[in-house]
């Protein structure tokens, strides 16, 4: 037999008998799948309880109740610019605070907080005292100049 471009059947096959292993099953249409032997439970449904923390207690990873524990994180950012060697471990700082109020470690929280606002503080003074002095120089160099002129 050849096929419609003249070349013989490189496979064999004799047409119109069908291979086996394909087409649509023999016996029919298989059993539908069931559940078994083991019938479905429907889940217990239970209350919504109350929170398992007494009152006056937060979940871990979160303040209480009114407690913000802020990380001073744009403030960090924003002393990059005023000096950048402090500003580095401020943005390290405002970092660890996040990751322990998502641990729950509320102390270690408040104790990096306190941190990165002391240097992000220190960093504004000397950025701000930089500035001062920058410009202090730049007016005094800018005074003498004119009296060699």
């Amino acid at each position: 037999m050849t096929n419609p471009y003249g070349q013989p059947n490189p496979y064999g096959q004799q047409p119109g008998v069908p291979q086996p292993g394909y087409g649509p099953p023999s016996g029919g249409l298989p059993a539908p799948y069931s559940q078994g032997a083991y019938p479905q439970q429907p889940y217990p449904q239970q209350p919504y309880a109350q929170s398992p923390y007494p009152q006056g207690y937060a979940q871990p990873g979160f303040a209480a109740p009114g407690q913000v524990i802020p990380n001073y994180k744009g403030w960090a950012i924003g002393s990059i610019f005023l000096c950048w060697i402090v500003a580095i471990f401020a943005i390290m700082k405002s970092n660890e605070v996040d990751n322990y109020l998502a641990q729950g470690n509320l102390p270690m929280a408040q104790q990096a907080s306190q941190s990165a606002k002391t240097l992000c503080l220190v960093a504004t003074i000397i950025g701000a005292a930089g500035i001062v002095i920058g410009i202090l120089i730049v007016v005094l160099t800018a005074a003498t100049a004119r009296a060699y002129y």
